[in-house]
């Protein structure tokens, strides 16, 4: 015949019983346990004497502090954690907290009328589409092109005139077909040689993506005329 034996099943003390006894077995003291932790005293206290009001409000900064003390201790947390969620009465789901200093999830934009939203997207797309409009027709316009010097129709006795102008800075001149150099700010500078009569200069400003802007100017060479004086003597006189 079998013979059965009732076993006392003892209650479990409140967890935080629990860690005021683990920290003594430890050996530590208080002040010991805030140091260690790095937290105040006064959260120590609380811990040991279930006074979890007194920690930061939300379940994880209330977890996290009861990590930290058992770290200390080198106790498994995972029995201590449950019976804590248990006792103060939180759902076994831990809660989605969103930390002060976090960014905020777009969703929270949802609480906005839909016309502020609408007009909002509106914004930034012109915005994204005036830019990259803008940097298109930078590529696609001819570059700009100003010549100083000579005027059209200039007249000079010179067999030699200079041309000065202005362009962008990465634009290729030529002058007649032939390139000359451009300076950092889209200067040029360059002589040629005339011949007599009616010149034709064709000054050409070229983009990289091959838009290209012309100017010509018509200049005429005419050499100087030297005209000899005869002096007759009047035999009369």
């Amino acid at each position: 015949m079998s013979t059965f034996t009732r076993k006392l099943i003892k209650p479990t003390s409140r967890v935080c019983l629990r860690l005021k006894e683990a920290r003594e077995q430890a050996g530590f003291s208080i002040d010991q346990m805030a140091t260690k932790t790095r937290l105040g005293k006064h959260y120590i206290t609380a811990l040991e004497t279930c006074e979890f009001e007194k920690l930061p409000k939300g379940s994880v900064y209330q977890k996290n502090f009861i990590k930290r003390y058992l770290a200390v201790l080198d106790i498994p947390c995972t029995s201590f954690i449950q019976q804590f969620l248990i006792e103060e009465g939180y759902k076994k789901k831990e809660e989605k907290t969103i930390h002060p200093h976090t960014a905020q999830p777009l969703r929270k934009f949802h609480g906005l009328p839909d016309l502020i939203k609408y007009l909002s997207v509106a914004v930034v797309l012109l915005a994204v589409f005036g830019y990259i409009g803008w940097q298109v027709n930078r590529i696609l316009e001819p570059p700009l092109l100003t010549l100083a010097s000579p005027t059209d129709g200039h007249i000079t006795s010179d067999e030699r005139i200079t041309i000065r102008g202005t362009s962008e800075p990465e634009t290729s001149i030529t002058i007649n077909g032939r390139t000359v150099s451009i300076g950092g700010e889209g200067r040029f500078e360059q002589d040629i040689d005339l011949v007599e009569g009616l010149n034709t200069i064709v000054v050409s400003a070229t983009k990289k993506h091959g838009k290209t802007t012309t100017q010509t100017r018509y200049v005429t060479q005419r050499p100087v005329q030297r005209v000899s004086v005869e002096l007759r003597k009047d035999d009369n006189s």
